[in-house]
């Protein structure tokens, strides 16, 4: 038997052209479901319109460097305020215990750094004699009560030695003259945990170089 010479082109032609109609076909399909797809819609990154206010994280100063920096505890009626008129003001009159000027702690409410009109009014007699005697320094040091994180009250003592600081400033006192420093929860003045504990506690105190 002879066999047909063109068998083998004829089956390699038509098995070509049956991958290419295969292949296109293929081709088409994918190109349909991707038409077919739906657009994917990426949401748009948020962006937040107020950022937390970022907390210090100032280390608090060891317990040794607080030693004699802490005044003497004051009088309920020094608490509640009083009268600060104090007439002529000399260089001496901050070693005398009879003088408004030895009332160096101001205090604040709870979880704030406001100043009271008191404690203003006594601000200003500070900054009357600061401003008279321009060699004269301060270091103003803020203290909270023991509520709060370690980290949150050493920024609240922060901000309430600051909100000293810029009333003798407004007052008219030299930046040179006086310092910030806050020691947070760490240094109380009253061991206690009572409200009014608490209420002596959220304090600044205003301690004049060379004054023991």
């Amino acid at each position: 038997m002879i066999k047909n010479k063109t068998e083998k082109p004829v089956t390699e032609c038509m098995t070509r052209r049956m991958l290419h109609t295969l292949s296109y076909g293929a081709i088409v399909l994918v190109l349909a479901s991707c038409a077919s797809a739906p657009e994917v819609q990426v949401p748009p990154r948020s962006t937040p319109t107020t950022l937390p206010d970022v907390p210090k994280t100032t280390t608090a100063p060891a317990e040794t460097a607080a030693v004699g920096t802490v005044s003497p505890a004051q009088t309920n009626d020094a608490l509640a305020g009083g009268p600060v008129d104090a007439g002529p003001i000399t260089r001496e009159s901050i070693r005398d215990p009879q003088h408004p000027l030895a009332r160096r702690i101001v205090f604040f409410e709870y979880n704030s750094a406001q100043l009271d009109e008191k404690s203003i009014e006594l601000l200003a007699l500070h900054a009357q004699y600061l401003s008279n005697f321009r060699d004269v320094r301060v270091r103003l040091e803020g203290h909270t009560d023991e509520r709060g994180s370690r980290e949150y009250n050493i920024a609240l003592g922060d901000n309430r030695s600051r909100a000293v600081a810029r009333i003798l400033n407004l007052q008219g006192v030299d930046a040179g003259q006086f310092s910030t420093l806050s020691y947070g929860e760490e240094v109380p003045l009253d061991e206690g945990n009572s409200e009014n504990s608490y209420r002596r506690n959220r304090r600044v105190e205003l301690v004049y170089e060379g004054l023991s």
